[in-house]
C-alpha cells in the first residue's frame, strides 16, 4: 500500500510540470505583441527649417521708347540670352534720317556760328546777333543728340545674361505708340535670391541681429535625398525691422544657382544653423506621443511592461527626431503596436529593430 502510494505521488508529480509549461506559454502568447527599436547615438547640430521663395536676383521690364514697326526679335521665348545680346530691333530708317537732317542742320549753325564771330570781331555785326546764332546752335547740337539717342533706341538690347520670358508682340506689330509698352521681361537666375521670414523668438534664440549666421542651406522642396540638389547660400540681407503685423522678419539669402535648377517664383527648404553641435538619440518621429504636458515615448523595461516616459526633443534628421534628455541608448522604444497597450501593461516584444537602424 506504501509502495503504490509512492508511485501514484510520484505520477501527479510528473503530470503537473507538462501542465505548467503550457499554461505560461499560453500566457505569453496571449500579451499584447509590441516592435521595438533602441536609440541612435549621433552628433548633430540643430538648425531652422523655414520654407523660402526662389526670385531673380535681377530683373528688367523691356520697354519700347521710340515708336515704330518692329522688324527683328533676336531671341527664341524663354531661352537663355547673353549681356549685350540685340533682342528687339524696331525699324531704324526714320531715326536715322532724322539723324541725318539734324546733322546737317547742326553743321549749318556751327558755320553761322563762326561767321558771326568773325563779324563781331570786325564790329561788323551787333552783339545780339552773335547770342542768337550762338543760340541756334546750341539748339541744333541739342536736337542732333536726341536724334543719335533715338537711333540707339530703335536696338534694344539685354542690359545683363539672364533668361528672358515670352515675346509680347510678334515681327511687324507697332510698338512704342504708348508710353510703356513692354516687349518682354528679363530675368538674372545666376545668382538668384531666396527671400524667406524668421520670427522674433527664433530670430533672438539664434542671435540674427547680433551675430547672423554667414550661410544657411537651401534644398528644392520636396527633392528626394541623395539628388544632389542642397547648396549653400550666403545670407546677404536681413530687414531693418520686424513685422508688427506678422512678428516676423524678412531675410533673403544669395545662391550661385550655378545649374540653373533653381526658378523665379520656385518653393524651396531653408535651413538655418541654430545652435553649436550637440550628441543626441535619435528614434522614429512616429514613435512619438505628444499631448499638452509635452512629448513622450512608450518604452519596455527589463520587466517587460510598458512605461510612458517623457522626454525633451530636438529637431529632426530626416524621418529621426532627436531625443536631448529622458532616454538612454539601451532603452526598448515601442515602435509598432502602441495603439494597443497602455503604461504598466506586460507585453511581448516580437520584433525589435537593429541598433543604429534608421
Amino acid at each position: 500500500m506504501v509502495l503504490a502510494a509512492a508511485m501514484a505521488l510520484a505520477a501527479c508529480r510528473d503530470g503537473s510540470a507538462p501542465a505548467a509549461q503550457s499554461a505560461q506559454s499560453a500566457q505569453a502568447v496571449s500579451l499584447p505583441q509590441v516592435s521595438v527599436t533602441r536609440p541612435v547615438p549621433r552628433e548633430v547640430r540643430e538648425q531652422l527649417d523655414l520654407s523660402g521663395t526662389v526670385a531673380p536676383s535681377a530683373t528688367v521690364t523691356l520697354t519700347a521708347r521710340v515708336q515704330g514697326v518692329l522688324k527683328e526679335i533676336g531671341f527664341t521665348d524663354g531661352a537663355y540670352v547673353k549681356q549685350g545680346q540685340v533682342l528687339f530691333r524696331i525699324e531704324p530708317d526714320t531715326y536715322r534720317a532724322q539723324l541725318t537732317y539734324d546733322q546737317a542742320a547742326l553743321d549749318n549753325a556751327n558755320q553761322e556760328l563762326l561767321r558771326q564771330k568773325q563779324l563781331t570781331s570786325d564790329n561788323a555785326t551787333s552783339e545780339s546777333t552773335l547770342q542768337k546764332a550762338q543760340t541756334t546752335r546750341d539748339q541744333a547740337l541739342a536736337k542732333r543728340d536726341m536724334s543719335r539717342i533715338n537711333l540707339a533706341y530703335t536696338e534694344i538690347r539685354a542690359p545683363f545674361a539672364g533668361r528672358i520670358g515670352a515675346r509680347a508682340f510678334d515681327v511687324g506689330n507697332l510698338v512704342g505708340a504708348s508710353d510703356s509698352t513692354k516687349l518682354a521681361t528679363l530675368d538674372r537666375i545666376q545668382p538668384v535670391y531666396v527671400n524667406f521670414t524668421l520670427n522674433e523668438r527664433d530670430a533672438n534664440r539664434i542671435g540674427l541681429f547680433t551675430q547672423p549666421p554667414r550661410t544657411v542651406r537651401v534644398n528644392v522642396l520636396g527633392a528626394a535625398a541623395g539628388q544632389g540638389q542642397g547648396e549653400d547660400a550666403a545670407l546677404e540681407f536681413v530687414d531693418t525691422r520686424v513685422d508688427p503685423a506678422s512678428g516676423a522678419v524678412k531675410l533673403r539669402a544669395d545662391i550661385a544657382n550655378r545649374d540653373a535648377h533653381l526658378i523665379p517664383g520656385m518653393s524651396v527648404e531653408v535651413h538655418i544653423p541654430a545652435g553649436a553641435p550637440q550628441n543626441v538619440l535619435l528614434v522614429p518621429d512616429t514613435a512619438l506621443l505628444r499631448d499638452q504636458a509635452g512629448a513622450s515615448l512608450l518604452i519596455v523595461n527589463s520587466a517587460g511592461v510598458i512605461e510612458k516616459r517623457a522626454v525633451v526633443t530636438g529637431g529632426l534628421c530626416g524621418s529621426q527626431r532627436a531625443v536631448t534628455s529622458g532616454l538612454t541608448a539601451n532603452d526598448q522604444v515601442v515602435t509598432g503596436g502602441a495603439l494597443a497597450v497602455a503604461p504598466g501593461a506586460k507585453v511581448r516584444v516580437v520584433a525589435a529593430a537593429a541598433k543604429g537602424q534608421s
